[in-house]
């Protein structure tokens, strides 16, 4: 008699385990008919930008005011040697890469270069080329760019950033006294000295 009890008892749990079983999977069936999913998604491309350059205050050192993407130097020759003239600047451009790239900074003359070449080469004992070092400073990266004058020619460093990053690049150009192409302290021949600096942000 007692057995036969104990079976239906069990019986009994056994039916409502699976009862409720039945019910707990119902009810999932149910929140699942009423519940949709719907993916939103949108891409970022790969950006670069680079702003204007603009002087930093207090790093002028025998430059001019920075005018547009122009930056002169005040007096090139020492008025008693006629030979170079220290001279240094600091210029920012406001900057955003949103992925690893690489920066690339480009001479086209190896230097200031004399833009006349009527005189080529230079007299015995003149000059008429002045190296300059660049120092470029991009988040993480510093690198040192030497424009030495030891030829009239292109001349560009890359460097890898293996990261996004935000700020400012910060280049600084700086200019030795008496620094020159053939000896130091060599006189430099009269004219215009130039050399173009490219900046560009890119893909490595």
């Amino acid at each position: 008699m007692r057995d036969t009890r104990s079976i239906a008892v069990a019986t009994l749990v056994t039916a409502s385990a699976v009862t409720l079983l039945l019910v707990g999977q119902l009810a999932r069936a149910q929140t699942d008919d009423n519940t949709r999913e719907m993916v939103v998604r949108g891409r970022v491309p790969k950006v670069c930008t680079l702003a204007a350059p603009t002087l930093s205050s207090g790093a002028l050192v025998n430059f001019r005011t920075l005018n547009g993407s122009s930056l002169e130097v005040d007096a090139l020759t020492d008025p008693v040697t006629l030979s170079t003239r220290a001279a240094s600047a600091q210029v920012t451009f406001a900057a955003v890469c949103n992925y690893a790239h690489q920066i690339v900074l480009e001479s086209q003359n190896n230097g200031l270069w004399r833009a006349e070449l009527g005189l080529t080469p230079a007299p015995t004992g003149f000059s008429d080329g002045v190296p300059y070092t660049a120092t470029l400073i991009w988040g993480p990266v510093t690198n040192t760019f030497e424009a030495d004058a030891s030829a009239r020619r292109l001349r560009d460093s890359a460097q890898a950033v293996d990261q996004p990053v935000v700020g400012d690049i910060v280049l600084r150009l700086d200019i030795q006294p008496g620094a020159t192409n053939l000896q130091t302290n060599a006189p430099l021949v009269s004219g215009v000295y130039r050399d173009t600096l490219r900046l560009t942000v890119e893909p490595q």
